[in-house]
Formats: structure tokens, sequence, C-alpha cells
């Protein structure tokens, strides 16, 4: 009975473990929960979802800003982190909430949303800088085609250069279109090609009008300007000085300006007559041959002209000799001041028209041998000066 108890007593006694080890126990159960506890407590479990759907609205509006099209490098490092942040942030999710940590998706989501900001910046600014550029290249080709336009209208040009002029005006007006559309890269490509093809024209018409510019030749027709009305001073008779460039027939008599015509001319306004058929109104001194009442003349009345004269034949053979005019080519002839104007264009195939009241009174006015003197210009400004200055200037006319 007493072994029994004593083995009792010593199981008891054995039993008990020492206070330190029990609290030893205790501490490390309480740093276990502490360590389980922790990552809950700390946030390091919990989803982040605003970061993920801020970092995916971000990437989004980079790609409404075109980004796709103005910044594409940019939007494509954009694109790769927002993926990389969600496949992290999935993987988080997947995984059991205490062993959750969302602090590297965090990290790659803020990255994405950084180069996502990156992307729309930089598409903007670039689609900014394309519109400035298209605006210049746009003003440009506005420029280039108007003057082009008023070459176009105060002179004859070619088959080939009024094609061209139509598809620079057909260029330029798609170019707007494009710009109202946003599409600034082919609206400039447009645009240049416009001012390209307008300038083409424009310069090869510019050396046509340049002589009108010339020193020497201005020289030239305002000396015989001068002996014409001379000739009218002296003599107390009429005379007669067309200007092509500003389009006026101006009668004088004894020296005197004493009335002014409109007058129409050969298409080929800007040339000088060299050959039959070219379209120009010839210059020099000449005299009436031949005065045609109505009935006698296709254009209602008529003054003939004694074209060509000794000189106009002295320059057309220089000009074959030269190898400039071909063999089998004639001088023409038949110029006259005649009627039928008033169209508000130069249409004649060399002559000066006026109109048919106009023709009346010169008619009254002049006699066979009146002598008429046409020149280029007077070295006063004109249609063809003002273009060549407003060409070289690189000015706009005005017109559209």
């Amino acid at each position: 009975m007493r072994t029994s108890r004593l083995n009792r007593f010593e199981l008891r006694r054995l039993g008990r473990r020492p206070v330190w080890q029990r609290w030893l126990v205790v501490a490390g159960c309480l740093a276990v929960a502490v360590v389980a506890v922790l990552p809950v407590v700390t946030g390091r479990t919990t989803a982040r979802w605003y970061q993920l759907r801020a970092a995916e609205v971000t990437v989004r509006a980079a790609q409404q800003s075109d980004a796709e099209s103005w910044a594409p490098d940019a939007l494509k490092i954009a694109q790769h982190a927002l993926r990389l942040g969600q496949v992290e942030h999935r993987h988080q999710e997947t995984r059991f909430i205490l062993l959750r940590d969302f602090a590297r998706a965090e990290v790659l989501l803020r990255d994405a949303e950084i180069k996502g900001h990156r992307a729309t910046e930089q598409s903007l600014d670039k689609r900014r800088d394309a519109r400035s550029a298209t605006r210049e290249h746009l003003a440009r080709a506005t420029e280039s085609v108007s003057r082009t336009a008023a070459f176009g209208q105060a002179m004859h040009l070619g088959r080939t250069d009024r094609s061209l002029l139509q598809q620079s005006k057909i260029g330029l007006a798609e170019a707007r279109l494009l710009f109202e559309r946003g599409e600034y890269v082919l609206a400039s490509r447009r645009a240049i090609i416009a001012a390209n093809q307008a300038e083409l024209v424009s310069d090869r018409a510019v050396r046509v009008a340049a002589r009108y510019s010339d020193t020497n030749l201005v020289r030239q027709w305002r000396t015989w300007i001068d002996e014409t009305v001379a000739v009218s001073r002296r003599s107390g008779r009429t005379a007669i000085v067309v200007n092509k460039e500003k389009h006026t027939l101006t009668l004088f008599v004894g020296g005197r300006s004493v009335r002014s015509y409109a007058a129409e001319l050969g298409y080929n306004t800007a040339g000088n007559k060299s050959r039959s058929g070219d379209g120009a109104t010839p210059e020099g001194r000449y005299r009436i041959t031949s005065k045609k009442p109505v009935g006698q003349s296709t254009y209602h009345m008529a003054l003939l002209l004694d074209y060509p004269n000794a000189e106009d034949r002295r320059r057309f053979e220089r000009e074959r000799r030269a190898g400039r005019i071909g063999r089998n080519v004639s001088m023409g002839g038949l110029i006259e001041i005649h009627g039928d104007g008033g169209r508000g264009k130069d249409w004649t195939k060399g002559c000066v028209a006026l109109t048919n009241s106009e023709i009346e009174d010169l008619f009254a006015r002049v006699d066979i041998g009146t002598p008429v003197t046409i020149v280029g210009g007077d070295g006063n400004g004109g249609t063809f000066t003002h273009l060549v200055d407003m060409h070289r200037n690189g000015a706009s006319t005005g017109l559209d």
C-alpha cells in the first residue's frame, strides 16, 4: 500500500515542469501566433484592388490617347508592366491567406501606373508637336497654292502646269480634311506634296514673268513709250500705247493722254510673240495699216497693224538660226485692235480686244498710219512685277 502511494507521488513530482519551461512554451506559442497574424495585421495579405484598378485605368487612358500611334514603345512598356503586376497580384490571390504577400504586386502595379502616365504624356506631346508642324505645312501649302493660282489667273499656263496646279488645290483640300480628323502625319505629307506641286508651277511661271522685271527690257519699253509720246507731241497727232502688264490701251493726242481703255490680250499674256499660234501679243512699234468697219471684221470693228514688221522679221530669223524656232514654223500675222472685248480675261490669239463701244470710240479718233506701240510694261509695277516680287519674297497673294 505504501509502495503504491510512493509511486503515485513520484509520478506527480516527475510530471511537474519548472516554471521557466512552461513560460518558454507559452512564449513559443505566442511567437508562432504573432508570426502568423503579422502579415494580416500589416496588410501584406490584403489584395491591392485599388492599385490594380488605377494601373489598368492609366494604361487604358494611354491607349485612348492614341499612344499606339504616337508613343508605341512607351505604350508597350506600360502594357508589359501592367501584365507583370496583374500576374503577380493573381498569384498572391491563389495562395493561402496567411502566406499571401501583395507587396511586390503593389510595386509592379505602381510602376505600371507611372509608365502609363508617361506613355500618355509622350503621346500628347508628340500629337501636339505633329499638330503644330502640320499647321506650318498647311500654311506653306496655302501660300504656295495661292501664289500659283494668282499666276494661273494672270497668265497662260501649259497643260502640264494647269494639271499640277489643280492637283495641288485638291491636295491642299485633302490635307485640310485630314487635319480636321486629327490625322496629322497624313495631312502633313499631303500638304507638303501640294506645296511642292504648286511651287514647281510657280517657279516655271516666274521664269516667264521675270522678263517684266528685267532692267534692260524695261528700259527699252520705257524708251519706246517716250519716243511714241514725243512723236505725238511734235506732230500734234494721235498715238497709241498698249501696256500688256497693266492691260491698258492709252490714246495720246499732241503728246497728252486723252483716254485709257481696258485691253484684253492674247491668252499667252506674259510672253512676246515669236511664232504663229503661240497666243502671245507682239511687243514693238507698229502702225495702223487698215481700218475695218462693222461688217468687215470678225470682231465688230478692227484696226489692222503692220505685224510682222522689219524688226520682228530680224528677231525671228535670229531665233531660227539659234535653233529655238523650227524650220517649218511661220511668224504669223493679222494682229489687230478689235472689238468683242469685255470678257474679263485674256482670250485672243495675239490681238488687242476692246469692248464694242470702246473700239467704236477709238476707231473714230485714229487714222491709217497712227503709231501703235505695244510694251510689256513701263517699270512702274503691274501684275507680273507684283507676282514675281511676291514669289521671291515668299509672301501670300491673299488668294485662296
